[in-house]
């Protein structure tokens, strides 16, 4: 793989450490050597710290953001600036989101940047649900994007409320005011989005895969499916694809 980067130092050592003896990592002072490289060569994947940007450079960086044809993963401590650039991406195109210390072991990493081309369905989601996104608080913000990330996911609706340090009626009318369902409805969607990429593509069962996926037991995994999409784990691959997955998830996620 060649890999281009806009990131910090330790968030590059991060990445070199994942990668293998064939692959290449250019590190880049700034955004216009960067653009400048991605102009002249074909990459495989471009890592970008949103946090580390002035205004400027972050609106520089916006073309592309916007481009399809580069793979681009956003690599990033948590912070409301940081939540703010990352779902204003999403709104323009597909990305991967990491983040620095939660969700970046190595073998997470490396994950991540072979599937760029192929974004899974949490990162389609949250593209296809980020002008909702937009209009929520910082603090909501901050707790519904790494819902769609590969980090811990809360239980319980009521969990997400109280990380954003708000009461869970507060969460759920500004949720219904950006034309979301409402907090235990984006949970389930991400919770769920998880699924297809283990079972679908990776071929592990039913109850392997709701023990990974945070669910209590494979039956409330299989209720959650029929609920949420119509089909049952056993079924997904051979009736939906990922783009009907996607988007019946995103029609879910969605205030009616």
């Amino acid at each position: 793989m060649r890999i281009l980067t806009l990131v910090p130092d330790h968030a590059f050592h991060a990445l070199r450490g994942a990668l293998r003896a064939r692959d290449t990592a250019g590190p880049h002072p700034g955004v216009a050597s960067l653009l400048a490289a991605v102009s002249k060569t074909c990459v495989d994947a471009v890592v970008v710290d949103p946090a580390i940007l002035d205004e400027t450079d972050w609106s520089r960086l916006k073309p592309l953001l916007a481009d399809p044809d580069v793979p681009v993963l956003l690599y990033s401590t948590l912070d409301q600036m940081t939540v703010h650039r990352i779902v204003a991406a999403s709104a323009i195109g597909v990305h991967e989101v990491m983040l620095r210390g939660i969700d970046d072991d190595a073998a997470a990493i490396r994950r991540r940047l072979e599937s760029l081309r192929r974004p899974p369905p949490p990162a389609r989601v949250m593209a296809r649900i980020a002008d909702r996104l937009a209009g929520l608080p910082a603090n909501l913000q901050g707790v519904t994007v790494p819902l769609f990330c590969e980090g811990p996911i809360p239980r319980w609706a009521d969990d997400v409320a109280r990380a954003a340090a708000a009461p869970r009626r507060s969460m759920d009318r500004w949720m219904q005011r950006a034309g979301l369902a409402g907090t235990a409805t984006l949970l389930d969607v991400a919770r769920l989005a998880r699924v297809w990429v283990p079972l679908v593509e990776g071929g592990m069962s039913p109850a392997e895969v709701a023990h990974r996926c945070g669910y209590v037991r494979s039956r409330a995994l299989a209720v959650h499916s029929r609920r949420v999409v119509g089909v049952s784990p056993a079924f997904l691959g051979a009736i939906l694809s990922a783009d009907e997955f996607v988007d019946r998830l995103a029609g879910h996620a969605l205030r009616r």
